[in-house]
């Protein structure tokens, strides 16, 4: 797992897309960090930055290395050692400590869309060329399939 990106021009990077998740209590599960690091292995993502933060019951944000969680003996994050790479910067931990409850751990990933590229250049060859990529949330999605449905 490299930060990669470095040298790389905006065309020959895929969609950036960030995931932020919640574990209650600090509890930390491997399933989900299994199946990233699958889609890391694999190609189809790349990890540009994987942060973890805990949120105090002072309501502070820190960042905290994968070997300094508590985690079940199940669970092993070292994979996950040294995948930060600084991309988060003071606006995103305040982000995070909005969204945070006291005592919760919370994992970043910043990633690239990998999968994307092969369809990008197969267009190029046929004289397309990208004028935009971005995420939409889902949160914004449901509510405009909702807001169909009623009308």
């Amino acid at each position: 797992m490299s930060a990669g990106g470095q040298g790389k021009t905006e065309d020959e990077l895929g969609p950036i897309d960030f995931l932020a998740v919640a574990f209650p209590e600090g509890r930390i599960g491997s399933d989900g960090f299994a199946a990233l690091l699958d889609l890391a292995d694999r190609g189809v993502i790349q990890i540009l930055d994987l942060e973890f933060v805990a949120k105090n019951s002072d309501g502070g944000v820190t960042s905290v290395a994968p070997g300094d969680l508590s985690t079940s003996a199940q669970t092993d994050l070292t994979a996950w050692e040294g995948a930060s790479s600084g991309l988060l910067d003071a606006s995103d931990f305040s982000q995070l400590a909005e969204a945070l409850q006291p005592g919760e751990v919370g994992a970043v990933v910043v990633f690239e869309n990998r999968w994307v590229l092969g369809l990008i250049e197969a267009w190029r060859r046929e004289g397309g060329r990208l004028i935009a990529d971005g995420g939409l949330a889902a949160s914004e999605v449901i509510a405009a399939l909702d807001a169909t449905e009623t009308g």
